[in-house]
Order: C-alpha cells, then structure tokens, then sequence
C-alpha cells in the first residue's frame, strides 16, 4: 500500500491551522479533535509547516513569550515530507530516521493529507489480522 491509498482509507479531513492564528488556538483545536499535529498553512492555503505537541510544550518551558503558531512550528522548508506514491515502509523509514511522528503528503506543491505513526501501526496491524485470518483459514481447510 502507498502512502496515497493510506490517506484515502483514513480520510481525506486534514486539520490545520493558520500561521496567524494563536498557539492557544491551536492547542485547543488539537485537543478538541484529540490530534498530535496540525499542518500550518499560510494565507494562500498552502504548506507553511507543522505544529506538534512536542512544540506546544516549547510554550510550557517559554512561560508565555511564544504567542502565535509561526513562531513554535517546524517550518516547510525543514519539514520531512512524502508523496502519495511513496510507500508504507519509506515512511516508516523516514520517521525513524528523522525522529519524526507525522508526516506531510505532498504531491507537488499541492497538500493531499497527513499520516502520523499511529495511522501506520494500525494499517500494518490490519494487513497482519487479515494475513492470519487467511493463513487460519488455509490450514484449517475452511477456505474451500
């Protein structure tokens, strides 16, 4: 499975947040939709970069000198992203290399979702269910 057939099966709905917008803004949205990150955008709609829970913590230590989600998020351009046709496995890959829980799908310019470590585990954990199911079915001759 792609990255693309991922974000389709999970749903296309990304949460966001404007760079603009306030870090408590955000903090709340995070919590009221139970997410780890949200994707920044600018003024146009398009990728400025990703606010995490790790950031939001930067305000704790900050004590109130970060106000606004531009100042705390990741910016695009040191952001780790994919693509759609890029696969399970390179994106497990990259999290773990880079130390990174969630991950932009860009195809281009253009954002086509977000898949997190958590979105993965659960594909991979499905295909090992349905896998034993078969496996289960075959040795005991009842997919005849």
């Amino acid at each position: 499975m792609n990255l693309g057939e991922l974000v389709k099966k999970k749903g296309a709905e990304v949460f966001s947040v404007k760079a603009k917008n306030t870090v408590a803004t955000a903090l709340v949205a995070m919590n009221e939709k139970h997410i780890g990150a949200m994707l920044v955008l600018d003024e146009e709609g398009k990728l400025a970069g990703i606010i995490t829970e790790r950031d939001l913590l930067m305000v704790c230590h900050k004590c109130g000198e970060v106000k606004y989600v531009h100042e705390l998020m990741t910016a695009k351009d040191k952001l780790f992203c994919l693509n759609p046709k890029d696969s399970i496995q390179d994106a497990m890959k990259l999290m773990t290399s880079k130390k990174v829980r969630h991950l932009p799908i860009l195809e281009g310019d253009a954002l086509v979702g977000i898949v997190s470590i958590g979105d993965i585990v659960k594909e991979l954990l499905e295909e090992v269910e349905q896998e034993n199911k078969y496996l289960n079915e075959y040795i005991t001759g009842q997919n005849i």
